[in-house]
């Protein structure tokens, strides 16, 4: 028994310390972020933010149907399929997905190519030139995504969360420097943005190139790329529905009948809610459930949904004192953060914060 406590409890420290390390990664990752949009919202103002804002969703809301590995379930899906290979046909599948990749940053750009004039003449605020811009500086996500797929399989997830500090570091620093550049800001945004990413990117391939046998790569066989490119059943019915509920679609609605500035002030509002809706779960199994594991004794649950309503309600318990701190406080800090003109912020940042809970 005494040999049972003493191995269980290093196992216990370890799963605390990973847990711990993954939420100030993402903690650290959020905040520098946040910093970032509210660099760029006081410089562009109201109205150029909301233009923003609108080009930058017209430009990723297509990644996820359009890249290979891009949305979630994809990328899960290929990662579990090359953990089960050699590091040779690792990096045969390195090869083959960025070749892949490369053919869907061709469709990608020929579409926004042909999109860039439609768009505009809908959207006034939308001109041919932010569109085509805004769709370049997306290019390095799309191949981010192989990269990361590539380290995920390997197991380096240190290396992940290194990219991912770095990246966000990145494109701060280049934000603050853009806001000392005159001209148009929302294009030199964007081209900041474009070269943190281009950066990013360039370091994490360096990466894989030096942790592979590239020159001794084994190309995927036919059953091998089967695997890899199916896709899951009615993707593109999946895609509209996740566009419309997860991504925001309400913001062509908004840009077509309501000023940019209100579309700013509902982008911020989506925004922030966004993060404490992942903030939550962040805090409830990293650092909550933790910690009352080791201070009180371990509920065994009776099933599946006895286990679902409990942490339901300890999520219920978490969310709710931090959405009413954060409509409490909302307008001194948007007010310092932000300024004066962002304050009609407060009203509909107070009930999303409501429907957040």
């Amino acid at each position: 028994m005494l040999l049972t406590q003493s191995c269980s409890a290093p196992k216990k420290s370890n799963i605390s310390k990973a847990g711990l390390w993954r939420a100030g990664v993402a903690t650290c990752s959020v905040l520098i972020n946040v910093y970032t949009s509210i660099v760029a919202a006081r410089a562009l103002g109201p109205q150029a933010f909301g233009t923003y804002q609108l080009v930058y969703w017209l430009a990723t809301v297509t990644v996820p149907i359009i890249g290979v590995g891009t949305s979630t379930l994809a990328s899960r899906r290929i990662t579990h399929i090359q953990k089960r290979e050699s590091a040779r046909t690792i990096a045969g599948i390195f090869y083959f997905l960025w070749y892949l990749q490369c053919r869907s940053i061709l469709r990608y750009c020929t579409m926004y190519l042909l999109l860039a004039f439609p768009l505009s003449w809908i959207f006034t605020i939308c001109t041919p030139s932010l569109v085509m811009m805004t769709a370049l500086s997306t290019i390095p996500l799309l191949l981010s995504s192989v990269v990361g797929i590539t380290l995920r399989s390997m197991r380096r997830s240190d290396l992940l969360a290194a990219l991912q500090i770095f990246g966000a570091l990145s494109t701060l620093g280049l934000t603050i420097v853009a806001t000392q550049i005159e001209g148009k800001l929302i294009s030199i945004f964007l081209l900041a943005s474009a070269l943190a990413g281009t950066l990013t990117l360039s370091i994490a391939a360096i990466l894989v190139i030096q942790l592979l046998p590239m020159r001794e790569a084994h190309p995927p066989g036919p059953f091998l790329r089967e695997r890899l490119l199916e896709s899951p059943r009615h993707s593109h019915i999946l895609f509209m529905w996740d566009a419309i509920v997860w991504q925001r679609s309400e913001l062509l609605l908004l840009a077509y009948w309501r000023d940019p500035a209100e579309l700013a002030f509902y982008a911020l509002s989506s925004l922030i809610c966004n993060g404490l809706m992942r903030l939550v779960p962040n805090l409830l199994y990293n650092w909550v459930l933790p910690l009352l594991r080791s201070y009180s004794r371990q509920k065994r649950y009776l099933n599946a949904y006895d286990a679902f309503i409990t942490t339901s309600c300890y999520a219920i318990f978490l969310a709710v004192p931090i959405c009413m701190l954060a409509m409490v406080l909302c307008p001194p800090v948007i007010n310092y953060c932000l300024g004066a003109a962002y304050l009609p912020l407060v009203k509909p940042l107070r009930i999303m914060l409501i429907a957040t809970v």
